[in-house]
């Protein structure tokens, strides 16, 4: 097998050094530079847009995609591990095994400071308490500071209760195509102590290859329960967002409204 070429410390210090002053559109030739240390440290994983970045806050459309296989998890190990990246204003992180070290190593020891935004996707029905991210997710929840996704997992109550618990201070929290199992009314009621989450997308999560709501209503009727528990979800929550094909709006309305949540803006999507 071809080997991985590693960045030197030459060019891992040009990287850091191009940390506040990178890529912006003026700046092409910073932005080549960048782009050939980048693509050398973790070739054909990563796409990095940073724009404007003559300021020390995170900016607005840059962002971070890392879609992790076999073949390139190999090269990122290789030559990724202890490099932390800069601030991005949102990172994109696909995975398709439910052990995958190479993951975990960006999350615990790469993943920014800060971040106004995660989303977390498994392609294939996950189960997050069989996987080992569970833990580093909830590690670096307080590096995102506005919102969270978590797509196409299996989450049953104990790891949902860390998920809410962990970023319980960000803006919008997504559970979307996950298959959530809720069979008894959950309390959140500590977990969910001084929550601040608006907005919460359950988008896809109730279909019928999920958690198919329509045949069994009473999880989503306990999911909606138990997060009533929170005096300070019940505050601040003011927008739900659900599936058109999941559940009908009167229907969602009544079920939030018998919880102390008939002040919740229910938003039927249709895609």
């Amino acid at each position: 097998m071809e080997s991985i070429p590693k960045a030197t410390q030459e060019e891992i210090t040009q990287l850091i050094s191009l940390e506040k002053s990178i890529l912006s559109e003026s700046m092409e030739q910073d932005f080549s530079k960048c782009q050939s240390i980048l693509y050398k440290i973790c070739p054909e994983k990563c796409e990095i847009k940073l724009l404007n970045p003559n300021s020390n806050k995170v900016q607005e459309k840059s962002y971070l995609d890392i879609n992790f296989s076999s073949l390139k998890d190999m090269k990122l190990s290789q030559s990724f591990k202890h490099l932390r990246f800069f601030d991005i204003n949102k990172v994109l992180v696909f995975v398709v095994n439910s052990k995958n070290q190479h993951c975990v190593d960006f999350l615990e020891f790469s993943f920014p400071n800060k971040t106004n935004g995660l989303y977390f996707q498994s392609w294939v029905k996950l189960d997050l308490n069989k996987s080992n991210y569970l833990s580093s997710l909830t590690r670096l929840s307080s590096k995102v500071a506005q919102s969270v996704t978590f797509k196409g997992f299996c989450i049953g109550y104990p790891q949902l209760k860390r998920l809410v618990a962990a970023y319980k201070h960000v803006r919008e929290l997504g559970l979307c195509s996950c298959r959530l199992s809720i069979p008894n009314v959950p309390d959140f009621s500590k977990a969910l102590t001084n929550c601040q989450i608006q907005e919460l997308s359950l988008f896809g999560s109730g279909s019928y290859d999920c958690s198919d709501w329509e045949n069994n209503l009473d999880e989503f009727k306990n999911l909606v329960q138990g997060l009533s528990s929170s005096p300070e979800l019940r505050s601040n929550l003011q927008k739900v967002h659900i599936g058109a094909s999941e559940m009908n709006q009167n229907e969602a309305e009544h079920i939030f409204k018998e919880n102390q949540l008939g002040e919740v803006e229910i938003i039927i999507d249709d895609h």
